[in-house]
C-alpha cells in the first residue's frame, strides 16, 4: 500500500521529524539550504527539488470507500528532496559530515517507513505528528558529474554537504468529491443462482490432517446436489451412511470407515462431483498414528442444549477445550475454554452447561482440544440458535 497525505508539506514533516527522533539532531526542518558555516551545531534542511508522476497509476480507477461510495484516484508521486546539513568548527564542517553521514545510514538501515510514525511499536508520545498512511521508501539516489551540476546551479546558494533522496509512492487524496456508490444491480437485474457449467469448488477440509478412520466436514461451493466424493479412488455416493450433505448441499460430513477405512499416506486426493461436473483436486491429510486429534462433529449443526461429544484418537488426559469464532478473533475476550467431561482415549464430551455460555450470533466456532503443550487440529463447530 501506498503512503497517502492530504498535503505535499506533510512528506517533509514526516521525514523532518523522523530524522530529528532517529539522529537526535535538533535543528532539522523542511526548507532552502543553508551555508555550511551557518551554525556550530549539526542542523539539518529538507529541500523539494522535483517530483515526477508514476506512470502505472496514470489510469488508475476510481476506489471503493468502506460506506460504498467511490473516491477518485490520488495522485501517485515519486518526490526527490535534497538533504543538506551545516555545522562547522573553525573552518572544518565536522558536525555537518557527521551528520550527513547518520541521514544517509539511517535511510540505508531502514528504507521502508510505516505510517503514521506514531504508531510503530516504541515510538515514544509525542514525537511524531500522525501524518500519512501507508508505506513509503526512501532511498539514495546515485549522481552523476552533470546531475550534480544541474541540482545546484538551480540553488542561489553554495555548495555543502548534500545528498538526494528519492522519496516513493507518495500519493495525494484528490480535490474531487467522492462519487455516488455504484448500482447494485448489473444489467440483466441480480442473479442469484450458480451459473451453468460452473465446477464445484473445494473450499477447506477440517479437521487437517484427520485421523486415519475419523470424520471431515468439507465445505464447498456447487452448481447444485451433490452426486458423490471421492477420496483416493475411492467414490461414495449420496445416500450413503458414509456421507451426509446439508440438504444435498454444503458443507458435507465424511466419515474415513467402510469402503474409505483402507485410506494410507500423508495425502490423498480429494473431489466433489456435482450437477455432472467436478471439482478440482483437493487434498486430505492423514494424521500420522499417535498423533492426537479429534474429529468433525457427527452433525453439521449441534443443539446446545445436549452435550457435544467427540470422537478421536490418542485423547488420554487432555486439559481442556478452546473455542473462538470461525470469522477471526478481534479481541481476546473471543477466545473462549471449555471443561471437558467424560474424557477417555477416544472420546471427550463438552458439557451443554458450557455450550450454553457462548455468545450467540457468533458461530460457526472453531474448536480445539488442549493436552499439556499440545492442540489437536481445530473441527468447526456450529450451534443452533
Amino acid at each position: 500500500m501506498a503512503a497517502i497525505f492530504n498535503d505535499l508539506h506533510d512528506v517533509s514533516q514526516v521525514l523532518t521529524e523522523h530524522i530529528r527522533e532517529e539522529i537526535g539532531i535538533v535543528d532539522v526542518q523542511p526548507g532552502s539550504p543553508r551555508d555550511v558555516a551557518a551554525t556550530t551545531e549539526a542542523a539539518a534542511r529538507i529541500t523539494l527539488v522535483y517530483t515526477t508522476p508514476q506512470q502505472a497509476h496514470r489510469n488508475d480507477p476510481p476506489e471503493r470507500q468502506a460506506d460504498g461510495t467511490r473516491r477518485f484516484p490520488p495522485l501517485a508521486l515519486s518526490c526527490f528532496y535534497l538533504v543538506t546539513t551545516s555545522g562547522t568548527d573553525g573552518d572544518d564542517p565536522i558536525a555537518a559530515h557527521h551528520a550527513l553521514g547518520q541521514i544517509m545510514t539511517l535511510y540505508h538501515d531502514n528504507p521502508a517507513l510505516q505510517l503514521p510514525l506514531s504508531d510503530n511499536p516504541g515510538a515514544d508520545p509525542g514525537a511524531f505528528t500522525e501524518l500519512g498512511e501507508g508505506a513509503m521508501t526512501v532511498v539514495q539516489v546515485p549522481m552523476l558529474l552533470d546531475q550534480i551540476d544541474k541540482i545546484w546551479t538551480s540553488l542561489d546558494v553554495q555548495l555543502q554537504p548534500w545528498v538526494l533522496f528519492e522519496v516513493s509512492p507518495v500519493q495525494l487524496v484528490s480535490l474531487k468529491e467522492d462519487l455516488e456508490p455504484a448500482p447494485v444491480v448489473h444489467p440483466g437485474g441480480i442473479d442469484l443462482e450458480v451459473r451453468a457449467g460452473t465446477r464445484p469448488l473445494l473450499i477447506r477440509v477440517t479437521p487437517e490432517p484427520v485421523r486415519p478412520g475419523g470424520r471431515v466436514r468439507i465445505d464447498a461451493v456447487l452448481p447444485g446436489t451433490v452426486e458423490a466424493v471421492t477420496a483416493g479412488g475411492v467414490e461414495v455416493a449420496a445416500g450413503d451412511p458414509l456421507l451426509v450433505t446439508e440438504d444435498g448441499g454444503a458443507p458435507l460430513l465424511l466419515s474415513l470407515t467402510g469402503a474409505l477405512a483402507g485410506l494410507e499416506g500423508a495425502t490423498v486426493p480429494l473431489t466433489i462431483r456435482a450437477a455432472g461436473l467436478v471439482s478440482r483436486r483437493g487434498v486430505l491429510r492423514l494424521a500420522p498414528e499417535g498423533a492426537p486429534a479429534v474429529d468433525a462433529p457427527p452433525s453439521i449443526s449441534h443443539d446446545p442444549t445436549t452435550d457435544l461429544v467427540l470422537t478421536g484418537a490418542n485423547l488420554a488426559a487432555p486439559d481442556e477445550a478452546v473455542i473462538w469464532p470461525d470469522v477471526g478473533v478481534a479481541d481476546p475476550t473471543d477466545v473462549h475454554t471449555l471443561a471437558l467431561t467424560g474424557v477417555a482415549a477416544g472420546t471427550v464430551t463438552i458439557d451443554s452447561s458450557e455450550l450454553g455460555s457462548l455468545p450467540a450470533g457468533r458461530g460457526p466456532w472453531r474448536l480445539t482440544v488442549r493436552l499439556d503443550q499440545m492442540f489437536t487440529p481445530y473441527v468447526l463447530v456450529e450451534l443452533e440458535s
